[in-house]
């Protein structure tokens, strides 16, 4: 009797030991999946729809992983190619990392853009005409060509905040008096140009750092 039960018990303990060690490795995923939320996103994004699916898709990447583990011991990072539900897994897994990366590469350069001083409206003219910052900035400051003295608007106001921006310390009222004329052309003697004292194209394009 102490035989067969000796017997019975080797039988038993590797099954026993086999199915403790599914467990463990059900529960227990070879790896973290988790993808970490970027911090340096812009999270005032000018479209809201795109953040919300980024955050969706950092959750997804990880629950998806760890529901391919837990229910069917599939590592969607090593899958086994020969396996159809595995390589089907990998495929899904795979496109979601790529969108996440690129709507995080668009609420990254977002955030860098916003550091540069621009608002969500002009981030979303860049991206809609595929400018970069520096087109833009050219582009949409055409209208500051040709400013000289007597001037009195908005395109003046802009040019006085630029001068500042360069050192020069001017009211910044909208009038371009001859505190204004004489900061310009310091400053386009300054860049070697020639003093005119009127906004031309080459100082135009100093000025906004080209």
């Amino acid at each position: 009797m102490k035989r067969l039960a000796l017997l019975i018990l080797i039988i038993t303990l590797p099954i026993i030991a086999y199915y403790q060690y599914q467990k463990y490795r059900r529960f227990h995923p070879p790896a973290d999946y988790d993808y970490p939320a970027n911090d340096s996103i812009d999270v005032h994004y000018h479209n809201p729809e795109v953040l919300q699916s980024y955050y969706k898709n950092v959750y997804e990447i990880g629950a998806f992983a760890r529901q391919m583990w837990y229910n069917q011991q599939i590592d969607v990072r090593f899958p086994d190619q020969e396996n159809t539900e595995a390589t089907k897994a990998l495929r899904y897994y795979q496109q979601l990392l790529q969108t996440t990366a690129y709507l995080e590469g668009q609420l990254v350069r977002s955030q860098q853009l916003k550091g540069e001083g621009f608002t969500n409206q002009e981030i979303k003219i860049i991206e809609i005409e595929g400018l970069s910052p520096q087109s833009f900035r050219l582009l949409h400051r055409q209208s500051l060509v040709g400013l000289k003295l007597g001037d009195k608007n908005a395109e003046v106001w802009e040019l006085q905040q630029l001068l500042r921006q360069h050192g020069h310390d001017i009211p910044l009222d909208g009038i371009f008096n001859k505190i204004t004329e004489q900061a310009l052309k310091d400053f386009q003697q300054a860049q070697k140009f020639y003093p005119s004292g009127q906004v031309d194209e080459n100082s135009l394009r100093k000025l906004i750092g080209l």
